[in-house]
Parts: structure tokens; sequence; C-alpha cells
């Protein structure tokens, strides 16, 4: 009996090992094998990581994993800006309120990973501050910032750039060269060097690692958008963007701004107030460009030119008729023309004199485009809609009426029927809202225009900024509309063709001082209204704030 009861015991022992065979599989085990796997792969990523970082800063002075970090940083914030937009409700009362929060928060958040990223990354944010008749104000005043907030690089920076295009540092070449920049912009900054003749002169060198990085930061910028356009649909600034990219291959071609700076001097060599820098070619490559050295003062430091005695009026006239004699004649239009990019200085005789800067960036207007333009300008001028409405057909624009008013960043009529004998806050509100909705038709209306045209547009808005900075002294569509009138003469060339053309001009100066009686008149309108008690106090200021909204 004993012996059976072993043997039965035995049997069931050898039942639960074959059953549960804990020495072979516990779980315990096997994860205490991978736990001591872990670490070396862990290790193992970990040097392979390295050993790439390491070989990118060694063969390409990591130029993928900076791509890398920007992208991972763009993409941020690009997330937390959509994510902001996402949760807006258009049905909470407050939302006019809470959609300005977020868009300065998110221009707040692009200033700042622009700044981080630098390079093309500013460029393209100061091409989209200057479409301030598009994107909303903040936006464009917290970006304009990247005008003045670029970083300089360093001295070993600047003679890598000299070494590969000249193959010497700028010692060599130069009797004196200053290595602290008087000025760094977004794709190079400029420093002070004096000739062998002594001749003083800016040498502006772009940054050593921008050719590199031009094709990955681009990408991403692109990417970018694309993820954007995906989740908002009404976000459509792709094609602002293709032409971006286009015109940003000429601006890193420094023998190409040479060469704009040439022709821009003689196109505008009929104009005695204006001054184009020289270039000297000897000291000139593709990465550094080399110019006249000037002493002005910028067109935006008013305080300045008032100290200097510099009559701003006769200013803000000069550089009118400067832009008007590229758009409408010469057809070889800046299309980057900020205040830093335009000094003013004094001639003897006390005069403004007006020096041009940063050719980096041109466009073109073909012949048939500029006539057009000139005929559209003065049938705006003349109120004249069937002229209007003819020229706009040929440069291929649908509404004649939404062009004139991205053409002149202003509302060119007053839509709503006739004129009340007495105004309240819903007819203020009413006539405040048909100059808002302008701003949505602005996209569809650049969308219409021959590309070209898109840059011109931003010079007429970053050229009216400047003469808005000013005080407005200046009525800056009738001087450009006299240059226009004064282009349209040139296309008549007999004694006939010369009477028709002065009946046409003393036909466009009664309609210029038409249109500011009958405007003067409805201000006085208005006002005569608010002190009988018929109007509340905005109607005083109902022309200017309805222009202002249009244009901010």
């Amino acid at each position: 009996m004993i012996r059976k009861a072993l043997l039965a015991n035995q049997f069931r022992k050898n039942v639960l090992t074959i059953r549960s065979p804990r020495r072979q599989f516990h779980p315990s085990q096997n994860s205490k094998k991978v736990a001591r796997k872990l670490p070396l792969i862990s290790i193992g990523f970990g040097c392979s990581l390295a050993g790439i970082v390491l070989y990118d800063g060694v063969v390409n002075e990591f130029t993928y994993f900076g791509a890398a970090t920007r992208f991972m940083r763009s993409l941020k914030t690009a997330s937390l800006i959509s994510y902001d937009y996402f949760m807006l409700d258009e049905n909470d009362p407050d939302y006019e309120k809470n959609i300005k929060i977020i868009h300065q928060r998110s221009a707040d958040r692009l200033l700042e990973t622009c700044l981080k990223n630098g390079g093309l990354y500013i460029k393209v944010g100061q091409g989209f501050a200057a479409i301030n008749h598009i994107l909303p104000k903040e936006y464009t005043s917290t970006l304009a910032k990247l005008q003045d907030r670029c970083l300089p690089t360093s001295k070993e920076d600047v003679q890598k750039v000299f070494q590969k295009d000249f193959g010497t540092n700028p010692e060599n070449l130069f009797k004196e060269f200053d290595y602290t920049p008087v000025a760094a912009a977004s794709i190079a900054q400029v420093f002070k060097a004096k000739l062998e003749t002594g001749q003083q002169v800016a040498v502006k060198v772009q940054y050593s690692d921008l050719q590199k990085r031009f094709v990955s930061d681009l990408g991403t910028i692109i990417i970018l958008h694309d993820i954007v356009e995906f989740f908002f649909k009404s976000y459509n600034f792709g094609w602002i963007l293709k032409d971006v990219k286009k015109n940003l291959v000429q601006e890193l071609n420094f023998i190409h701004e040479g060469q704009n700076v040439e022709r821009c001097a003689k196109d505008l060599k009929i104009l005695k107030f204006v001054h184009i820098p020289k270039v000297y070619w000897t000291h000139t490559k593709t990465r550094v460009l080399t110019l006249e050295w000037i002493d002005g003062i910028k067109i935006s430091d008013i305080e300045k030119l008032e100290r200097t005695k510099l009559n701003i009026k006769d200013v803000d006239r000069k550089l009118f008729q400067m832009f008007s004699e590229q758009i409408f004649n010469t057809g070889f239009v800046h299309a980057d023309p900020h205040a830093s990019n335009i000094f003013v200085r004094k001639t003897p005789s006390g005069k403004a004199e007006l020096v041009l800067l940063d050719h980096g960036l041109y466009e073109e207007l073909p012949a048939n485009i500029r006539s057009n333009l000139c005929e559209f300008w003065e049938a705006t001028v003349l109120r004249d809609e069937k002229s209007m409405q003819r020229a706009a057909s040929k440069l291929g624009i649908k509404d004649h009426m939404k062009f004139a008013e991205v053409l002149f960043q202003q509302p060119i009529r007053i839509h709503g029927g006739t004129i009340k004998t007495k105004l309240n806050e819903d007819d203020i509100k009413y006539m405040q809202q048909i100059a808002q909705k302008n701003f949505e038709m602005i996209m569809s209306t650049l969308k219409e225009m021959p590309r070209n045209m898109l840059f011109v547009v931003r010079n007429l808005n970053t050229v009216r900024a400047i003469g808005r900075m000013h005080g407005d002294v200046v009525n800056r569509p009738k001087v450009m509309a006299h240059y226009a009138q004064k282009c349209i003469y040139r296309n008549y060339s007999t004694v006939t063709g010369y009477f028709k053309w002065l009946y046409r001009r003393l036909y466009f100066e009664y309609s210029l001082w038409s249109f500011s009686f009958k405007r003067s008149c409805l201000s006085l309108y208005f006002n005569v209204l608010y002190k009988l008690g018929r109007a509340p106090a905005s109607a005083r200021t109902i022309l200017k704030d309805m222009e202002h909204q249009h244009i901010d």
C-alpha cells in the first residue's frame, strides 16, 4: 500500500511538471532576459543617432540636423495655432474679441519661431508682413518686427563666405573691413569697409549656410502650409507662397542683384532727386555684393528728417513719383520698398534726395499691362466705370471695382442708395460693414490679377504705409494719377492726338477737384447732422474710419 501511494504521488508530480513547465517558461525569467536586452537596444540606437548627428556636423555642418530641428519647431507652432483656431466657436457672443486674441497669440508664436529658425523663415515672415491689405492687423504689425530684429552672425561665418567665393579673407581684399555689421537682414548682413583707393563701401554678405538650408527650409514651409490648408479650407495663401519661392531664388544671387541696381539706376536717371548706389564688380560675387557707402536718414525716422529741416511733403511727393515712374513707365518695379530700404539725403540746395537700397527683388510689367494700368488708374480717378471695366477686362480682372479698391487701398464708392437726412447707430454700423466686406473680396481679386501685378500691389501698399506714417500729407492717388496720365500722353504723337490728350488732361484735373469737393461736402454734411443732434458722434469720422478699416 505504501509503495502504491508513493508511486501515485510521483505520477502526479510528473503530470504537473508536464502541464506547467515553470523552469523552462516562467514569465519572470523571460522578462528579465528582455529587460537585459532593452539597455543594449537603447545604447545602440543612441550611438547610431549620435553617429548620424556627428557625421552631419563634420561633413554637412549640421545642415540636416538643423533642418530637422527647425521642422519640429515649426510643426509645433503650426499645431498650436491650428488648435487655437479649431477650438474657436463662431457662435460665441465674444467671437470678435476672442479671434483678435488668437490672432495676436498666433502672430507672437510665428514671430518667435521665425526668429529662432532664421534665414528663409524671416524672409517669408517679412513677405507676409508686407501684405497688410490681406492679413489681420495683429499678424502684420507683429511680423513687421522682423525688419529690425534679425540676428547677426560671427566673424568666422563671414570669413567662410569670403574663403569660398574669393579664396581669401576680407582683410586681404579691402584696405579696411569692420566685422561689426551695420545692418542684419533675413538673408545677409551689411558691413562697412574701405577700398584700396580710400572709397568707403557697403559690403553685403550672405549667411554662409543659407544656400544649404534653402531647399530643406522652403520644403518645410510648403509642407506646413499644406497641413494648415488641409484643416482650414478657407486658408489659401499657397499661390502667394509659389510666387515668393520664385523670387527667393533670384534674391540669393547677388550678381543678379547688382544687375538690378544698374538697371534701376539707368531707368530712374530721368529723376534728378533719386540716387542709386554704384556697384563695385571687382569685389562682388554670388554671395558678396559691394556697393557705394551711403550716409542718409531712414525715411521712417520722422524726427531726424524734421531736425535736418527736410520737408516731409517734399519727401513723400518724390517717393510717390519715383515708384510711379517704375510702375507706369519703365515697368521694372522694386518689390520690397519698405522704410529701411529708402534713405533721404539733403542736397546742397536744401532739397530732399531719395536713395533706393536693396535691389534683390524686382518685378517686370510688360508694356501692355502698363498701358492698361495707366488707363485704369485714370478712369478710376475720373469715376468712369465703363473705361474702368474695359481696362480691367484687358488685364483679366472680372470685377473692376474690387480691383480699384485693392490698388487704391480705400473704398472707391459708398453704396447704400439715397442719402438719409438722419443717421442712427445702425446706419453707421451698416456703412462700416460695407467697408469690412471689401476685405473678404481682396483674395479673389488678387488671384485674378496677372502674377507680376502681385508684387506691384505689395509695392503700392508698402509705399502707402510710409505715407500714412508721415501723416498722409500728400494725396498719393492723385500724384500717381498725374503720372499715369502723363504716361498716357506718350501714346499721342500727332497734333490732333495732343489736343485730344489736352482735353483728357483738363477733364482729369476737373474730376480730381470735383471728387475732393464732393468728399469735403459729404464730411461737412455728416458733421452738420451731428451738430443738429440727428446723428451720433461717430458720424464725424465715418469716412476716415471706413477708409482705415479697409486698409488696416
